[in-house]
């Protein structure tokens, strides 16, 4: 019989493909609509990885571990050679460090939220009643003095935008597209995968009806998403993950979670929030980390997305909850002492 901790988490975990594409559908279908004009080339159409770029690669999400283990300075100091793939959240901060990646992968349909990343013009407008980065936000320096570098992302963002190759979901809102296009990088549609293409009525297949771009399978979250870019699209032959902890270093307070306020609301007033993490040991360190019903659905997808992947991938997060058979942890030193020399 299941504990009633594991009840609560499992049940949550069920929701969630539906809570997701519950809340996100519309946005999806009306920004596909309103982004077609600027349909002018897709993932397929993106010139080969030459040379040493296409030996292997690194994906940069977002996790703490980014800042905690200061992934991307270690990079930088290696001289790696290969192919870099941020997200979203992790771009301007490999641009403050002096890294330019060579992809950026961005699909999130929230209109207020994701521009933040690229600089956003209308910055107080949007974060006036939302602490949702507030809470959650690991650059402390940007807590502190949001303003001022705001302004100076959309700088940074707006002097290096031409030098990475902008990989956008049909689903990115309006400002995200502007700011992309205002910093003159070079864009690359396709689609979310929604669901099964061959089910009937499939949101999928609505959805390339209308537009005819290639799809990819997101796991639910842009870092799958990069994942998934590096092996079936560039099919880089050594894939890196880094900042992909899925989960929470133990002494981050549950009031710092990304779910926090959703959680409270499925438990109601009489719930243990206790009752929506689940701890892991991580095998490396066996430092535990916890992750939430979110986070564990995420992990389970690209764990299943990895088994059928051509490219030999280590996850180098050196910390979180992202581990497998499938996908052995190793250090991020050791992977670039190897990297440079074969990516």
């Amino acid at each position: 019989m299941k504990t009633k901790q594991a009840s609560i988490f499992d049940d949550i975990v069920r929701q969630i493909p539906d809570i997701g594409l519950g809340y996100h559908l519309d946005r999806i279908f009306a920004h596909a609509k309103s982004n077609a004009p600027e349909f002018k080339k897709t993932i397929k159409d993106l010139p080969p990885l030459k040379e040493k770029k296409a030996l292997s690669g690194i994906v940069i999400s977002a996790g703490p571990s980014l800042f905690k283990r200061d992934i991307i300075r270690r990079i930088l100091k290696s001289d790696y050679q290969g192919t870099i793939i941020a997200i979203d959240a992790s771009y301007v901060a490999c641009l403050k460090a002096g890294l330019v990646p060579d992809f950026l992968v961005t699909m999130d349909p929230n209109p207020t939220r994701m521009v933040r990343w690229f600089g956003d013009h209308n910055f107080e407008a949007h974060t006036k009643n939302d602490d949702y980065y507030t809470r959650q936000d690991l650059n402390v320096e940007f807590r502190r003095n949001s303003i001022e570098q705001n302004k100076l992302h959309i700088e940074l963002v707006n002097q290096h935008g031409h030098l990475s190759k902008g990989i956008i979901g049909s689903s990115a809102p309006a400002n995200v597209l502007a700011r992309m296009k205002e910093a003159n990088f070079d864009l690359y549609w396709w689609n979310p995968l929604m669901d099964n293409p061959a089910k009937h009525g499939s949101l999928t297949r609505k959805l390339y009806a209308m537009n005819k771009l290639p799809c990819m399978n997101t796991g639910g979250n842009v870092g799958t998403t990069a994942w998934v870019f590096a092996n079936s699209i560039l099919k880089l032959p050594h894939i890196a993950l880094t900042g992909m902890d899925l989960g929470y270093y133990r002494d981050t307070p549950f009031e710092m979670t990304q779910t926090y306020y959703e959680l409270l609301h499925h438990i109601g007033d009489a719930g243990d929030i206790r009752q929506c993490f689940k701890e892991y040991e991580f095998p490396l360190t066996k430092e535990r980390y916890y992750t939430d019903p979110t986070y564990y659905w995420y992990r389970k997808n690209i764990l299943e997305l990895l088994v059928n992947g051509s490219s030999k991938t280590v996850n180098c997060t050196e910390g979180g909850t992202l581990f497998s058979e499938q996908l052995p942890c190793a250090s991020l030193d050791g992977f670039l002492d190897g990297g440079t020399s074969h990516g």
